[in-house]
């Protein structure tokens, strides 16, 4: 009797065991691919819509390498499709393959401000200076833009700008996981990777956000606590983003470049770009002078005042892009 009943118990063990195997199995099975690891890169890409065909491949955990050769390949096969395309759809402008890729060949646009002439150039000085119409007269933009500085010699590519986050750099929103506890009153953290940040600037760690004043390695440190929110504790590998205030005092992730390259730089300066209006087919020809915008606006690129004018754009509207001679006039295309 006594050994039907421990012959029947260890059966029943058994079969439990069973059991909960083939649950993990189904759960494991059930989980989508790459979703119990996500990386920073990996999200990287899913916000920057590069398609999953392009990464599939590195999951479960994307590595910063895999992530800039997951951008490459996509940026090169759109380079591809736009210049199989460029004789049938622009029949006024001949359209060609540039030497290094557009970061997109479509996407939404909005409208940019006034980039400096010359130094600390104010808004009537430079109207005056680039004949403003009264209709693009929206501001200064603060500078002379990423690829200045610039003169009068630059009034006609200032006038006719782009902007776009150019492949000469690695564009990033710095984010990472603590490396140990965070206690409400302590004035440092530890990261485990620090690389992308800032050597200072504002985080956000759950709902509170903190400002730190200097970085070393992986430590951010003269952490200022509850910065406009409330001191909080936060357990070990929780998500750490770093932040800025934006116009208004709304704070958004904040867009890093890095690993830059000075010959890419200098040959995407004033390149010329075709950009139609998918809305109503009208079409600009602009000049590289500016890079942006921020990742997390979710647009590719942005015109100046005029440009955006004479395509008779609006904000958030979707244009198709396309590198042109430089030899190409910069304005409208009639």
């Amino acid at each position: 009797m006594l050994f039907s009943l421990l012959f029947s118990n260890k059966n029943k063990i058994r079969d439990l065991k069973k059991i909960f195997l083939a649950a993990i199995i189904l759960f494991l099975m059930a989980v989508p691919n790459g979703s119990l690891a996500k990386t920073k890169w990996q999200s990287l890409l899913e916000r920057n819509s590069v398609p999953e065909n392009y990464w599939q491949r590195y999951l479960p955990k994307v590595s910063r390498s895999e992530y800039r050769k997951a951008v490459k390949n996509y940026q090169s096969s759109q380079v591809e499709e736009g210049s199989s395309s460029s004789s049938s759809s622009s029949s006024d402008v001949d359209t060609i393959e540039g030497k290094y890729p557009l970061p997109s060949t479509s996407g939404k646009i909005a409208r940019e401000q006034h980039l400096w002439l010359k130094n600390k150039q104010s808004a009537s000085s430079h109207y005056s200076m680039a004949d403003t119409p009264s209709s693009c007269r929206n501001g200064m933009a603060g500078g002379y833009g990423a690829f200045g500085p610039l003169g009068k010699s630059d009034k006609s590519a200032e006038k006719y700008y782009l902007t776009m986050r150019w492949g000469y750099v690695d564009w990033v929103e710095p984010e990472s996981e603590l490396n140990a506890d965070l206690s409400k009153d302590a004035n440092s953290l530890t990261l485990d990777d620090a690389s992308d940040f800032g050597k200072s600037g504002y985080l956000k760690i759950g709902s509170e956000y903190i400002r730190y004043s200097s970085k070393s390695k992986n430590k951010l440190k003269g952490l200022k606590r509850g910065y406009k929110s409330s001191p909080s504790s936060h357990g070990k590998n929780e998500r750490v983003r770093q932040m800025y205030r934006y116009k208004g005092g709304q704070w958004e992730r904040l867009t890093r470049t890095t690993n830059a390259n000075t010959t890419k730089k200098k040959w995407y300066k004033k390149k010329k770009v075709l950009v139609t209006n998918e809305r109503n087919g009208k079409k600009v020809v602009v000049a590289i002078l500016e890079s942006g915008p921020a990742i997390w606006t979710n647009r590719v690129g942005g015109l100046s005042p005029e440009a955006f004018e004479a395509i008779d754009a609006k904000n958030n509207e979707n244009c198709t892009f396309e590198y042109v001679s430089d030899s190409t006039n910069l304005g409208k295309v009639d």
